[in-house]
């Protein structure tokens, strides 16, 4: 009922109001999006620069009104805000939607599988064009994807040094989802599922020792105001949240509305490959700066032999879900493209 009342809340407030026409007899339009993350994140950056190039190349008929950090409906909540057309553009983490969407989340979900991000938004996009299977889960929720992006190699941030895996050994470390637990756990690490915006005060209670997040996101989220030792060891990298609208909004939006909503995400994915690789690139001396000591781990080789492939995990996972089939495919088209 939460979610009905939201959804006609927001549907009375109007998805797009069409008046006269603009720039290419562009309807006049204001759409809302919707972020789980805030505003300062860097990868915010490539929402900004999709909504302020739909509003330029549209001559200001469409309007992009943003709502960042799930002001506008909380993480549960955004599929179906999203395929119900109650939200217009919503940025969904795939893999904390599991039970809904098992095949979807594959490229958002395992850690220790990807290790390049512009590639992996391809593979993401070919799977969710093409794969069978993600298709019928996305059409079953009425969600169109519409932009991609990838998030840089994990890494930890500690309150003490980790060199060996001894020093990982029983370490309370950060994780969500369903697989990164089990990655953390096969190192002999404690996972705990928390979302980002609660790591600082996990650390600060001791709660938790590490957390498990990546080199440019670390000063945004605050992590270095209590994780004072980094390591350079990576666990790979995940698709990032993706952006999704309803397939019945799609379908309902002119012809010429679709194709600049397609055309500038395409740019917003190029834009973001360009701005994640440059600021992980330049976030190591900004870690250092700021009195964070990057510790050498010194057995990254043993450490990888003891992780299981967490792709041939996800399968099995999907076999208990009776779709072992439809997994084994997708798991080995994966492995020969990634």
């Amino acid at each position: 009922m939460k979610i009905i009342r939201l959804a006609m809340a927001l549907l009375a407030v109007g998805a797009f109001a069409v008046g006269s026409a603009s720039a290419q007899n562009y309807p006049r339009m204001t759409v809302r999006y919707s972020s789980n993350i805030p505003e300062v994140i860097n990868t915010s950056r490539i929402d900004k620069f999709f909504s302020s190039e739909v509003e330029k190349r549209s001559g200001g008929a469409i309007r992009v009104q943003h709502f960042w950090a799930n002001a506008i409906g909380g993480e549960a909540e955004m599929v179906d805000l999203v395929g119900s057309g109650a939200i217009d553009f919503g940025l969904i983490v795939t893999g904390n939607q599991f039970s809904r969407m098992p095949f979807t989340a594959v490229t958002n979900a395992l850690p220790f599988v990807f290790n390049d991000g512009p590639k992996l938004n391809r593979l993401t996009r070919d799977i969710f064009t093409n794969n069978p299977t993600i298709k019928a889960e996305l059409d079953a929720l009425k969600l169109r994807p519409v932009l991609y992006r990838y998030l840089p190699d994990y890494r930890v941030y500690c309150t003490k040094p980790l060199r060996t895996l001894a020093d990982i050994k029983n370490k309370k470390i950060r994780s969500y989802g369903t697989f990164v637990p089990v990655m953390l756990e096969s190192i002999g690490a404690i996972p705990v599922n928390i979302p980002p915006v609660d790591m600082v005060q996990a650390m600060q209670s001791g709660a938790m020792d590490c957390t498990y997040m990546f080199n440019s996101a670390v000063s945004a989220f605050k992590i270095d105001q209590v994780a004072k030792y980094a390591t350079d060891l990576s666990f790979g990298v995940i698709s990032a949240h993706t952006l999704f609208t309803s397939t019945a909004k799609w379908a309902a939006w002119p012809e010429n509305v679709r194709k600049l909503f397609e055309e500038v995400a395409s740019e917003a994915e190029k834009f973001g490959n360009d701005l994640i690789a440059a600021d992980e690139a330049k976030a190591v001396d900004g870690l250092k700066a700021v009195g964070m000591e990057i510790v050498p781990f010194q057995q990254s080789a043993d450490l990888a032999k003891m992780v299981p492939d967490m792709l041939d995990v996800w399968a099995k996972k999907m076999a208990e879900l009776g779709k072992g089939a439809e997994a084994k495919q997708l798991a080995d088209y994966i492995k020969a493209n990634r």
